[in-house]
């Protein structure tokens, strides 16, 4: 039954998402520098994201003022919510967001949630590979799940950087959907999705779990297998001939989303002006590459349909997160 509920939740989130049409012209625009707050450190995925938006605004002059992308790394990225927010909600604050928008509440890790900010946009899908030791006996998903039916201690999965991230959710979903009990699985946490790779090709554990884009250079190398991806579809390039999970009789679907958000005091007029400017970004060619080159899967929505999505994504994280043990109350503001 909880196999279902997750497969069914999953997909109706999924069939909720949508391409909007044009928006309406905004009366509002930026009118001094503009904060775009990033929750990493230089470099990373994230970081790198936003640089690359920036870029696009700037070749395109979607927007009169400088944009400064501003790192505040740490609290699953609720610092740097916290600076977005202490800029104030006039519009000039703007940053991105994750699966720790939902997760950080649940666990307690920081405050500030998806009610506590104004969701502009959702951007793209970012989905999970499993992967193993390029001669490890398992093949699929689906031997990994028959395994740990037997005996959920009987393989390691090694994943990064904590439990709670979208690496470990997303193998939880999957996992749980193919009737793993997931409470005696054995993950191992490393430090990142790099050091969690590097152990299993190392076989100092048996699989490992993290988002598409940490792999294909390690498969083009024949180092590793990938044996299932949480796409609801096949991916592309290196990844082609890898099965989704839905492919293996597992139905589940899991994404590690991206966002564009801003403080919750924001007006219609400057949500407006953002999502038309986040639109104009996604719609560039740069973009488009970005998202090949990093096995991303376009995903804009805005307004009620991206707000529900997020309702929905909450609800999935609140009963996986009760059933680890992993809850605890938000910590005061």
């Amino acid at each position: 039954m909880q196999r279902l509920f997750i497969g069914a939740l999953l997909a109706c989130a999924f069939a909720s998402v949508s391409v909007p049409t044009a928006f309406a012209q905004s009366t509002w625009k930026p009118t001094r520098p503009v904060a775009f707050v990033v929750g990493a450190t230089p470099g990373g995925s994230l970081d790198l994201t936003a640089r690359l938006i920036q870029r696009i605004w700037d070749q395109q002059k979607t927007i009169s003022q400088t944009v400064i992308v501003i790192n505040k790394a740490g609290a699953g990225q609720g610092l740097a919510w916290d600076y977005m927010k202490d800029k104030g909600g006039d519009g000039h604050a703007i940053a991105l967001g994750g699966p720790n928008l939902l997760s950080n509440q649940i666990t307690g890790l920081h405050a500030i949630g998806y009610n506590d900010v104004t969701t502009i946009a959702m951007l793209l899908d970012d989905y999970v590979a499993f992967v193993v030791k390029a001669d490890s006996p398992l093949k699929s998903v689906r031997d990994v799940v028959e395994r740990l039916r037997k005996d959920p201690g009987a393989l390691s999965i090694a994943c990064g950087p904590a439990l709670g991230g979208g690496a470990h959710i997303g193998a939880v979903v999957g996992l749980k959907a193919g009737g793993v009990r997931i409470q005696d699985t054995r993950f191992v946490v490393y430090k990142s999705a790099g050091e969690a790779v590097i152990a299993a090709m190392s076989g100092e554990v048996d699989v490992a779990v993290g988002t598409v884009a940490n792999y294909p250079a390690h498969i083009a190398s024949g180092r590793i297998r990938a044996i299932g991806v949480t796409a609801p579809q096949r991916l592309g390039g290196v990844m082609a001939n890898v099965p989704t999970l839905r492919e293996q009789g597992i139905d589940a679907v899991f994404t590690t989303w991206r966002n564009a958000l801003g403080p919750k005091t924001m007006t219609r007029a400057q949500v407006a002006f953002w999502e038309d400017a986040f639109e104009k970004a996604v719609r560039s060619e740069e973009w488009q590459k970005d998202l090949e080159r990093n096995f991303w899967t376009p995903n804009f929505v805005t307004g009620d349909k991206a707000r529900k999505y997020l309702e929905q994504q909450t609800e999935l994280y609140r009963k996986i997160f009760l059933e680890l043990g992993l809850t605890k109350q938000p910590p005061r503001s």
